[in-house]
Formats: structure tokens, sequence, C-alpha cells
């Protein structure tokens, strides 16, 4: 196998080749202008953005790559921090560039989502450092691992540009199953590239490296007797065929079943081997016109939650897109929501009906059987009493939250708005530290929150 250091050098040098790669086919794009025609200089022009975006992408992985890299020699807390702040603006930077490369024949989410899980991760390594918190084994671990599939994502990106020189490749020409820059985002696919989990898919999701399902409960079902709850699970619909399709074995095992209705409808529903228990399901509807609103929405998603054995749940937050309602609902006991123990409902705003469910983060993270003394040092008042007036504050609740390595807090959850802008803050309820600060984005597929 190649030495790893004779690897990265390597991979560098084939980063400095191709940016002189990218500095000459700048050139001959001028050139060619010259001589072709407005149709010719508008494939040159996609041509050369394609090319941009790919060269900063390959740069920007080569920065995290050596910033990484050097966080397993650094040792104080300024230069830590100047590495993993530097990390995070070039996984800022990365994820644009594969935004700009987006196309119907690339699936980039998957290396998307690493650039922002990359972001997010190097963002939490600084706020434990400003609060003088020492970084543990799993942070290092978590370091280590983000920094091989940094480097093994640019060795890749870097070999494509050897076919660039070599094989005259453009990105306008490549779509077929040949193109290497599909193989690519497929070994992303394939896990070819193994990304760590790190903090959360989307707000508050968990992330936790080896996760346990700390919510099933109950004695083992057989294929029959899943396949019976999961008509029970579906009974809002008239279902004429419930049919196994896999046995999944993951961090726990679970039964897969394909089912169809007697209009015709189809979906997939899951159910742990252990307890029955309903781990997601989903069907396809054709959306028309809404009749139901948003509020009664969140009703059904709350009350299908009630009937399905996941009792205690609130709303927390609810979008609306193409007359589907997203609502993500999370335990509540003693008045503290707990982010971690999230179910996530997808509503027909046309036939009020629920048609979509997943309980991962749930099943994963829910086992509250135990009091837990936490430290609650500021008062709602006091919490309020910090911001300035301009920010008209609607609400304030308690909150438990993932930080990172799997670790949780108690916060305060601080909801208002700022010159026409809605905003979440999260305020460690011990030390007044605010952990997170997220705003509302209104988006093309509802409201997001960045």
């Amino acid at each position: 196998m190649e030495n790893t250091n004779t690897g990265r050098k390597k991979y560098k040098i084939a980063v400095a080749a191709c940016a002189l790669f990218l500095a000459a086919a700048v050139v001959l794009a001028v050139l060619l202008g010259v001589y072709v025609s407005r149709a010719g200089d508008a494939r040159i022009d996609a041509e050369n953005n394609y090319r941009a975006a790919y060269f900063e992408l390959l740069d920007s992985m080569l920065d995290i790559e050596t910033d990484l890299s050097k966080m397993k020699v650094a040792s104080t807390d300024a230069m830590q921090t100047e590495l993993m702040l530097d990390t995070a603006i070039n996984a800022e930077l990365a994820g644009q560039s594969l935004s700009a490369l987006v196309r119907d024949e690339y699936q980039l989410e998957p290396t998307i989502k690493f650039c922002n899980q990359l972001q997010d991760f190097a963002k939490y390594i600084v706020k434990k450092i400003d609060r003088e918190q020492p970084l543990t084994d799993k942070d290092y671990e978590s370091l280590d691992d983000l920094h091989e599939a940094a480097l093994e994502l640019g060795r890749r990106l870097a070999a494509m540009g050897d076919g660039m020189r070599e094989d005259g490749y453009y990105f306008i020409e490549a779509i077929g199953e040949d193109d290497p820059f599909r193989d690519i985002v497929d070994g992303v696919e394939d896990s070819a590239v193994q990304y760590p989990s790190l903090i959360y898919d989307g707000p508050f999701s968990d992330g936790l490296e080896d996760p346990e399902p700390h919510a099933l409960k109950g004695e083992e079902v057989t294929r029959e007797q899943a396949a019976q709850k999961a008509k029970e699970y579906l009974s809002e619909y008239d279902v004429t065929e419930v049919e196994f399709t896999a046995e999944a074995n993951g961090y726990f095992e679970s039964y897969m079943y394909s089912f169809a209705t007697a209009d015709g409808k189809a979906g997939t529903v899951q159910l742990s081997k252990t307890g029955g228990h309903l781990v997601m399901f989903d069907i396809y509807e054709e959306m028309v016109m809404p009749t139901f609103s948003k509020d009664e929405g969140v009703e059904v998603a709350k009350i299908y939650c009630r009937d399905h054995g996941y009792d205690g749940m609130t709303a927390v937050w609810s979008t609306v897109s193409d007359s589907e309602l997203f609502v993500n609902l999370c335990y509540e006991r003693d008045g503290i929501v707990f982010y971690p123990d999230m179910v996530k409902v997808k509503v027909s705003l046309q036939t009020g009906k629920v048609i979509g469910f997943e309980a991962l983060q749930y099943i994963y993270n829910h086992d509250r059987e135990d009091e837990v003394d936490y430290a609650v040092e500021l008062t709602e008042e006091e919490v309020r009493a910090v911001y300035r007036d301009d920010f008209e504050i609607e609400s304030v609740r308690l909150a438990v939250i993932p930080t990172g390595g799997g670790e949780e807090k108690l916060c305060y959850e601080v909801y208002g708005e700022c010159d026409g802008d809605k905003y979440f803050v999260f305020v460690d309820a011990e030390t007044g530290y605010e952990l997170e600060v997220m705003q509302v984005i209104d988006g093309d597929d509802g409201e997001l929150l960045m």
C-alpha cells in the first residue's frame, strides 16, 4: 500500500498541476472565443464555469486536508482555533463549488452534506476552545476521520484533473456512464468514500457515530406478526397487500415491506424486529389543492404519533411545500423539549392523512426514564433581558439540544423577530453562553433554518 505521506505529496503536486492547467484552459478559451460563434462562446463560458467550480473545489479540499493534518500536532488554543476557522471557511467554499456543479446527472447531496457537517464540526471545536473546554479523544478521532475523508475525496478529484489534461475531458460533453466526475459521485453513494457522521443532518437531528436503539422495547416479533402490525399502522389506507421485501441489520434489526392500496397507491414501511415498532413509512400521493390548514395538519401529525406509540410529542417545526406539510415533533416532559428525541411526519393537506413518517432519531435517543437534575442557573426573565428591544421575542422555553460529540445541553430556546427576519437562539441555561443561532429563511421549498 502507498505510504500516506508519499500519497499526500503526490496529491498536492497533482493539485498544483491542475491549477496550471486551469490557467492554460482559460487562455485557450479566450483564443477560441475569437473564432467561434455566439453559440460556441456560450458553450465555452459554460465549460469554464464548470471548470472554475471544479478547481475551486479541489483547492478548498487541499486546504481542508492540510489544516486537518496540522490539527494532529497543533497544541495551542490560538493555532487550533485558526486551523478550525480556516476549515469552516473552506468547507463553506467547497459546498458553494459543489452547488455550481449540480446537474441532473449528478447526485451531489451526500458530498454537500459532508461539507456542511465538516463546517459545523469545525465551528463546534472552535466553540469548545473558546469556552476553555479540552478536546476529547472522541473529538480527535472525529478529526482524524474527517481528515481521511477529505484526503480521499481530494485524491479522487485530483485524479480527475489528470484526465482533463490527458484525455481532453469536458464537463459539457461528458454525460453518461463513463463520466469520471459521475464516478466520484457514485463512489460517495456506494460508500467508497467513508464520511463520518458528526453533528446533525438538519436542525438538531442526531449524528451519533455509533447509535444504539435506546427506545426499542418488547419481545421480538416474526415477519408475519410485523406484517399484521404494518396493516394496523396503515389503517387510514385501504391496504390490500403487504409484501415482505428485506430484513435490515444495521444498528438494529428490522423488517421492510412494500404495500399496495385498493385505489392503486403504493408505499414502503419499516418495523423494528424488537417490539414491532413503526420506524418509517412513505406512500406516494399526488398533490392537487390543499383543503386542510397548516394548524389542522400539525394536529393530525400529533394524533398519529400518539396513536402509534410515540406519546408526549410536541411540534417544534413545520413547513409547507406543494400541499405537503412537514412536521418535526419532539418529546416533551416537565416543560422541557428534547430535540434529540425527534419524529418527522409528512401530512397531505389535500386529504388530511399522514403520508410519511420517520422515527430513527427518537429510536436512537429516547431513554428518559431516569430523572436528570439539569442545572438551571438563569431565569427566563434574565435571558429575555439580554436582548435588544428590536429583537421582538415571541416565546422562550427550556429545551435539550445535541451539542456535538454525543453530548446534550439544557438551554433556553428564544424565538423571535428582528428587522423582519425570524430567529431561534439557544442559550445555555447554566452559563448563559449562546450555543446556537438559527435564522429562518423562506426558500422555494418552504422555510429553512440556516
